[in-house]
């Protein structure tokens, strides 16, 4: 992942306690510790000291306001509207490309390189590979394979090196896909039930995001009592 680079974790108390979450998990390895990282994952991520979620709603906010947008007047005219009439004419990935990088700001910072991560992510795992997609993807769909991707690439920039720390790359991966399993969950659980409602683009990015870590905390601290 390309945003690991010079990131350091944060130190406030939730983080702190997510940490030892993570900890017990690595000793225990069962059903309940799972629960914990998840539920104290949740916590953290909606503290103040989480990274990147002010970048990543603003980027994701504006890939659904493009889909919207394409949807209603076709890509040249959307085109204009975002301000990049000069990519009329250039090629369909090209241009999905360009407006990626002008909504994560090139990737400037830790936090957007997050964000860039996170919808790039999204993407793949919905098999859109043109700006012309767009126009047509469910954007409820959309919306929650964003957040879902956000919140996995968020726990491992968290948690990669201690999850990593003496073990080999093939046991770590096996660690974060387990837990990587738990989340792909809320795709087909409590997520569906958000009313988006008719509010702007990414204050439903930060809505979502915001019930997905409310899942966390509710959902799994309840399955490990």
């Amino acid at each position: 992942m390309g945003t690991s680079k010079g990131y350091i974790p944060p130190t406030k108390p939730e983080w702190s306690k997510a940490k030892r979450a993570v900890s017990g998990f690595l000793r225990n390895r069962d059903s309940d510790s799972r629960a914990n990282v998840i539920q104290k994952f949740g916590e953290a991520m909606n503290s103040r000291a989480a990274v990147g979620g002010a970048s990543f709603a603003s980027a994701a906010g504006n890939v659904i306001a493009l889909a919207q947008d394409i949807r209603k007047y076709g890509l040249e005219h959307s085109l204009v509207n975002f301000g990049r009439s000069d990519l009329i004419g250039k090629s369909s990935d090209e241009i999905l490309q360009e407006l990626l990088y002008q909504f994560t700001n090139d990737s400037a910072s830790i936090e957007d390189s997050l964000a860039a991560d996170s919808l790039s992510q999204a993407l793949e795992n919905l098999q859109i590979d043109s700006v012309e997609q767009l126009g047509s993807v469910d954007l409820d769909i959309l919306l929650k394979e964003m957040v879902i991707s956000f919140v996995l690439i968020s726990f491992d920039l968290n948690f990669d090196e201690k999850i990593g720390k003496g073990r080999t790359s093939s046991e770590k991966f096996e660690i974060l896909d387990e837990m990587h399993e738990l989340y792909a969950s809320l795709h087909s659980t409590e997520l569906e039930q958000i009313d988006l409602g008719n509010i702007s683009a990414a204050s439903i990015v930060q809505r979502t995001l915001k019930e997905a870590y409310d899942v966390c905390v509710r959902f799994y601290g309840e399955a490990h009592k």
